[in-house]
């Protein structure tokens, strides 16, 4: 080792000096270990793949031993046919830093003598980054950091520049998994769903090219608003537990997009017969429309409290105006919000005709919008074994919005649909794993271990 202590208690300058000789030393070990670690995991898959040690004569066997591995001529698989053909040296970009002269078995088939071509599990052929990296940006990605946080970092790592086209390809890669977590059956059926959508931009690349400021050509690009409409499930068995069953990226919110989105949670299975009993939505027409569509008279239809109440609060401000009636305004927004804590329909509803003959005098444009739908919204009473706070409003879905904004608004902007989905992905599963009190690593580790079962 080439540091040097001191007997007395190194501050400042020396002990900064002697940290980073340390960190430095410490990231030149762990290459050097991790090295013969890797070559000892290709050297003995290449054992089991032949079904012999290193050494040991091949066998001239009629019974072919077939493996995936092939020759690149022939097209032969019969390992009894390959033979060992020494290494070849490559780089490999991993999260210890820069390997270098990694040796990489080869074979040669016996046939035609040409390579074989070897698919290692460990290691894909010319691909610069190792699985670490892949599992990395899917964790950053997933806790909202930016690629150019994320490039940052791994260009610190490595010692060399990391693209954000690079990261971001990492990132997308796993949209089968999204194609997969949309079209996968829901046997669990839960018996309060709720609807609502959160926006974003995506952007739209044009015909018209101009110049950038590096004076490079490109697509003129513009962004373009759409929704996400997210369906949030809930369980009546006193686990508390919550998951956010689908979405749809859609132009807008109109019955048509909606009916898309519920028509799949038909088609995966969540339905009356199986254990829905509820839906929870806003004073939104085209939602209700695609509920009345798909589901009709089958399932509860409950009307949001909170948006409810936020229409009575506009219409309230609109007849008592000013400072002098503010006093007023508390009041009658406190009687409406009391209308909901009844013990029973039947109680909210007398409380509802109190306060409307209470207030209909000085505002009938709130005591309207407040009995407008009122039934709706007082719908909830039909599932007592259900927590109230749970049914009455969307509360819980725009928590759990406010959550996937944060990923919206660190990206300002989606390039696509495609990274729009794969980012709605990462953060509904984040999400899963917080309310599972699941460690979100260990999540986002295997759905790279999950994709690459999907895609070997």
């Amino acid at each position: 080792m080439s540091i040097r202590f001191s007997q007395g208690k190194l501050e400042g300058e020396e002990r900064k000096s002697v940290l980073q000789e340390v960190h430095k030393q410490a990231k030149a070990a762990a290459l050097v270990a991790v090295k013969p670690v890797l070559t000892a995991f290709l050297e003995e898959e290449l054992t089991v793949k032949l079904g012999r040690e290193k050494g040991a004569p091949r066998r001239a066997s009629a019974q072919a031993r077939k493996i995936d591995w092939h020759c690149g001529q022939c097209g032969c698989q019969d390992a009894n046919q390959f033979t060992r053909d020494g290494h070849y040296r490559r780089g490999l970009e991993t999260g210890w830093g820069h390997v270098v002269d990694l040796q990489v078995p080869m074979l040669e088939c016996q046939n035609c003598q040409h390579d074989v071509i070897a698919h290692f599990t460990i290691l894909e052929k010319f691909e610069r980054f190792w699985l670490d990296v892949d599992q990395d940006v899917l964790f950053g990605s997933g806790l909202c950091q930016s690629l150019r946080d994320l490039s940052q970092r791994w260009s610190a790592i490595l010692g060399s520049s990391v693209g954000l086209r690079t990261l971001n390809e990492r990132i997308n890669q796993i949209e089968p998994l999204v194609q997969q977590a949309h079209n996968e059956p829901i046997t669990d059926v839960p018996a309060v769903v709720q609807f609502d959508g959160i926006w974003l931009t995506i952007q739209n690349q044009s015909e018209t090219v101009k110049p950038d400021s590096r004076q490079r050509r490109r697509h003129q690009r513009s962004g373009k608003q759409v929704v996400v409409l997210v369906a949030l499930g809930f369980w009546n068995d006193g686990s508390g537990r919550r998951e956010v069953l689908d979405w749809e990226v859609a132009a807008s919110e109109e019955h048509t997009q909606w009916e898309k989105l519920l028509n799949r949670l038909w088609q995966r299975g969540v339905q009356p017969e199986k254990g829905l009993q509820m839906v929870v939505r806003d004073g939104g027409g085209g939602l209700g429309e695609a509920v009345a569509l798909v589901y009709g008279s089958q399932v509860i239809e409950q009307r949001c409290i909170f948006h409810k109440l936020r229409n009575v609060a506009d219409k309230c401000r609109e007849e008592l105006k000013g400072d002098v009636n503010k006093e007023t305004r508390k009041q009658l927004l406190e009687q409406a919000s009391a209308i909901y804590q009844a013990e029973s329909a039947t109680e909210a509803r007398v409380r509802l005709a109190t306060f409307a003959a209470l207030w209909r005098a000085r505002t009938p444009k709130t005591v309207a919008t407040l009995e407008r739908d009122f039934a709706q919204t007082i719908a909830y009473y039909r599932l007592p074994d259900v927590a109230r706070e749970w049914v009455r409003t969307t509360s819980l879905l725009e928590r759990t919005n406010r959550q996937l904004r944060r990923k919206f608004r660190q990206a300002g902007s989606f390039g696509s649909p495609k990274g729009a989905e794969v980012a709605m992905y990462l953060q509904v599963k984040r999400l899963h794993a917080q309310w599972s009190k699941k460690p979100w690593w260990e999540v986002s580790s295997s759905l790279f271990l999950d994709f690459r079962i999907l895609n070997p």
